[in-house]
């Protein structure tokens, strides 16, 4: 995982977005899901636990921080636990000018960064994975994702960060309404990504295909 890391970042993409968690000592790692694959939570482990399972995929922030630093590349941090944005906000700052990161997150760790760094840009995070929660609070949580204007006031949102299954919907006509940029995620389907490209509500495409995006966007503007 390093060596991807300092590819994306020489790649020369606009953000390279990585998600932070923190082990049970403390060390900040980049994993998307809270369970390693063997099923161990990570906030259970200790960073060598952790490390001695994930061999080479195992990335400290720390290391993340070192590379954006030295090759100028700008950071998307998705706060995936709340908690301890404060000090993730820290890490960014101590490393990276203001404009080489955001964050992104729910709608507790955005009002924290808020609180503590209002010149922080952060984005409320709309497309919560629903598995598992009862019926009955599905249909709410749905409805805020779609009519977030309530929860980006609370928050005080710089933008949002949108599934696309619920971009077109109505958070696009909401967003340019309001004057918030909208970051849709995750795009890799080739027609979505070129129909989200040629929409001037998107202000970033997120996606794990940068270099087709680069490609449908450069075709685009010709």
């Amino acid at each position: 995982m390093p060596e991807s890391a300092q590819a994306a970042f020489e790649a020369g993409y606009d953000f390279v977005e990585f998600d932070v968690r923190k082990t049970a000592d403390g060390r900040m790692v980049v994993h998307h899901d809270p369970f390693t694959p063997s099923g161990r939570r990570i906030a259970a482990l200790s960073w060598d636990r952790y490390r001695r399972e994930m061999t080479e995929d195992a990335l400290l922030f720390d290391a993340v921080l070192d590379l954006a630093s030295g090759l100028r590349g700008r950071l998307h941090v998705d706060i995936k636990e709340p908690g301890y944005e404060a000090e993730i906000v820290r890490l960014l700052l101590s490393r990276l000018e203001l404009d080489g990161f955001v964050v992104t997150g729910a709608d507790a760790s955005v009002r924290a960064v808020k609180n503590e760094f209002p010149q922080v840009r952060a984005g409320l995070s709309l497309g919560e994975d629903l598995e598992g929660l009862p019926a009955w609070r599905r249909l709410p949580v749905r409805l805020s994702e779609l009519f977030p204007a309530r929860r980006v006031r609370r928050c005080r949102a710089d933008f949002v960060a949108v599934d696309y299954r619920l971009a077109g919907a109505t958070v696009l006509g909401y967003c340019r309404r309001s004057g918030l940029p909208a970051w849709v995620w995750t795009v890799d389907d080739e027609r979505q990504m070129t129909r989200f490209l040629a929409d001037p509500r998107v202000t970033v495409l997120i996606t794990n295909r940068p270099d087709l995006a680069r490609r449908l966007q450069a075709s685009l503007l010709t």
